[in-house]
């Protein structure tokens, strides 16, 4: 009788043990796939960054035809803003493209604080920060 309990108890103490490495496995199988869902969140941070500052640049363009010095004054911030939160991810991945993008960015946050406004230059800037951030939307497709 004392030997089935001792057999029991180390059976038991088996199959815990046991239990125990599998859900280390499961765990550590868990962690390597892990990336995978964090590059998938980096791309979609950049994309709709990327979206909202072309939404800003097509708000820009329009204040600019329309000679809006008050609106235009107004986006140049909203540049940092939307820039912010995801340009390290951007420099990370892209290189290159956050170089462009911040090329023209300067310039044409710059250029929103000007007084007065100088159209042609304003809109030359905003031109080449379309360009550079639809590249970059183009990337994350």
């Amino acid at each position: 009788m004392k030997s089935t309990r001792t057999l029991l108890a180390l059976a038991l103490a088996g199959i815990i043990a046991l239990t125990g490495c599998a859900s280390a496995n499961t765990t550590s199988s868990n962690a390597t796939s892990a990336p995978a869902p964090a590059a998938e969140e980096k791309a979609s941070e950049i994309k709709a960054g990327t979206t909202k500052m072309l939404e800003i640049t097509a708000e820009l363009k329009k204040a600019i035809e329309a000679g809006d010095e008050s609106t235009v004054v107004t986006l140049g911030p909203k540049f940092e803003e939307a820039w912010g939160p995801f340009e390290d991810k951007v420099k990370e991945k892209y290189a290159d493209l956050y170089k462009k993008v911040e090329d023209a960015l300067d310039p044409t946050i710059a250029g929103t604080e000007a007084s007065p406004l100088d159209k042609d230059a304003l809109g030359k800037f905003n031109e080449q920060l379309t360009q550079a951030l639809t590249e970059l939307a183009d990337k994350e497709k």
